[in-house]
């Protein structure tokens, strides 16, 4: 459903029901008074900003698990209007006892005033809900009436990172700093320059469980939203041929999510939390694409390094092995460093909602016979496991990177040291040189200055008899204790001493190959590698 522009209450609501215009536009006052605190930063973007013009994509989908619809001989009712089909799944009152078991679950994207003003009049949804939704930062917790808190049943908010290609018209924009939008949503400042090809942007999602009474419960999810990039995991579910290829990371999370609640039944408990198994999934699949491409830039970054180090010690004496590690590289492992860690902080938040960090109570005797919830009590360990390797491959990774970071600093200190220990070396044959050619040319100045030792006489030859075989010897001696200066001579003199040495060198070059076979294979191996990768084989 999409909508440009959005209706204020009495046309939205008309004459059609007082009762909620009423108590919508109290709602809505209700978050408007909310953001008076700075609850979210003025740049952005929430449901209920009136200071700029916004198209909303709103998609909703609504999945009854146990209630007052299920078995009906035609089905529930289908509706056009987003707001008739809300007011109808949500008309039990939630004050009385409902007459039987309603557990629903509804999937919400993008975020409609007027419409999510609807849900939280009738879930008892605070809005500070959806705002904390439209930030990255914000968040909320849940007690119960004497204070104590609900954890993940009732509320928790996740991230999903995202990778998306930079659209060919954006590389044509001014360069500098943007906002990143998904949807309406504000995701982050990013800086684009003309080769600008992706970004990486943070989707969110939200969820929200209202138990009632008589084991009834409505949970509702807000997702925010792809990405060309190669394949580096795919997912095919069992008993499919192979022909189901999961891959979350290249589609809307709600088309996703939506999919799987309508081809395979939830087995639902007490607990809200319990129907969000799909959800969570999907969540899990998207962090291992990424935690899996993650690893891969670690390993292939140091790679790379160790075959850049390779080919500058083929040439020992060449000044690139020398010279100190760029100070904008040791710049970039640290960014990438400090990248690792947060999208760690954010896997580890993820696994305190889903509750892989807490105890679960041992079943009880009627638990342990009901089939369906073994089942679910089995999926739930797998995915607190598939979490734990997450957690623990990312922490190979940042361990991984840590280490590199250390060998630069230290591959630095020992370039830095060397270049201290020559430039020691180079004041001692200056200060030698000055011992020397200082006497010798005080001599041959005194020569010159008068008789027949002057310029234009007949013995001027003795000052440069003098003078210049010592500038030789010495301008040879420092010549001789510079390597730089001995790899120019050779590479200079080479033609002509391969010309002379004949099959001589040529035996020394064939030796000299075979003690490189080992260092042309692994160069080999780095191509074929790089090749296989562009491929698309693991």
């Amino acid at each position: 459903m999409s909508f440009t522009g959005v209706p204020d209450h009495d046309t939205f609501w008309g004459d059609t029901n007082d009762e909620m215009k009423e108590r919508t536009r109290a709602y809505a006052q209700s978050a408007c008074k909310a953001m008076e605190g700075r609850f979210l930063l003025e740049q952005y973007w929430h449901p209920w900003r009136q200071d700029m013009d916004y198209e909303i994509q709103f998609d909703i989908k609504v999945f009854e698990f146990m209630g007052d619809h299920c078995g009906l001989p035609e089905g529930p009712k289908t509706f056009e209007d987003a707001r008739d089909m809300i007011m109808y799944w949500e008309s039990t009152s939630k004050v009385e006892p409902p007459e039987q078991t309603n557990r629903r679950l509804f999937i919400i994207q993008d975020l409609h005033p007027r419409l999510i003003e609807i849900l939280g009049v009738l879930l008892d949804i605070p809005p500070e809900f959806f705002l904390a939704h439209c930030e990255e930062f914000p968040n909320i917790s849940v007690s119960n009436a004497f204070g104590a808190p609900q954890g993940s049943s009732a509320y928790w908010k996740v991230s999903v990172p995202r990778r998306y290609d930079v659209p060919h018209s954006c590389g044509q924009q001014q360069p500098g700093p943007y906002y990143a939008k998904l949807g309406n949503f504000n995701r982050g400042e990013t800086f684009l320059t003309e080769h600008t090809r992706r970004m990486d942007i943070t989707s969110i999602i939200s969820y929200w469980g209202t138990p009632y009474g008589k084991d009834s419960w409505t949970l509702k999810h807000d997702l925010a939203d792809c990405s060309s990039l190669r394949d580096v995991t795919r997912e095919f579910r069992l008993g499919s041929s192979f022909n189901n290829m999961l891959q979350p990371q290249k589609q809307r999370i709600f088309d996703t999510a939506a999919e799987a609640y309508d081809n395979y039944s939830v087995t639902t408990t007490n607990d809200p939390f319990s129907a969000t198994i799909f959800i969570r999934n999907i969540v899990r699949s998207i962090w291992n694409e990424f935690v899996s491409r993650e690893a891969i830039n670690v390993h292939d970054l140091q790679f790379n390094d160790e075959q850049e180090q390779s080919k500058k010690r083929r040439l020992e004496s060449s000044r690139d092995y020398h010279d100190a590690p760029s100070y904008k590289k040791y710049q970039d492992l640290m960014v990438m460093r400090q990248d690792i860690r947060e999208k760690k902080r954010d896997l580890q938040n993820i696994m305190w909602s889903f509750q892989c960090r807490t105890e679960k109570e041992d079943p009880t005797w009627e638990d342990e016979n009901n089939s369906d919830l073994v089942v679910d009590d089995r999926m739930t360990q797998d995915e607190h496991e598939s979490w734990a390797i997450l957690e623990e491959r990312l922490e190979v990774a940042e361990t991984s990177l840590g280490n590199h970071l250390e060998m630069f600093a230290q591959r630095s200190a020992l370039v830095q040291a060397e270049a201290a220990n020559r430039m020691a070396r180079s004041s001692g044959q200056l200060t030698k040189i000055a011992t020397v050619i200082v006497p010798c040319s005080f001599v041959a100045s005194i020569f010159s200055m008068g008789g027949k030792f002057e310029a234009g006489e007949s013995l001027f030859f003795v000052y440069w008899t003098i003078s210049v075989p010592i500038t030789l010897v010495l301008l040879a001696w420092v010549l001789s204790k510079d390597e730089d200066s001995i790899n120019f001579l050779k590479r200079t003199l080479s033609p002509v001493l391969r010309k002379r040495g004949g099959q001589t060198n040529a035996g020394v070059q064939e030796t000299e190959g075979r003690n490189g076979i080992r260092r042309r294979w692994g160069l080999s191996k780095g191509g074929a590698r790089e090749e296989v990768l562009e491929l698309g084989t693991p």
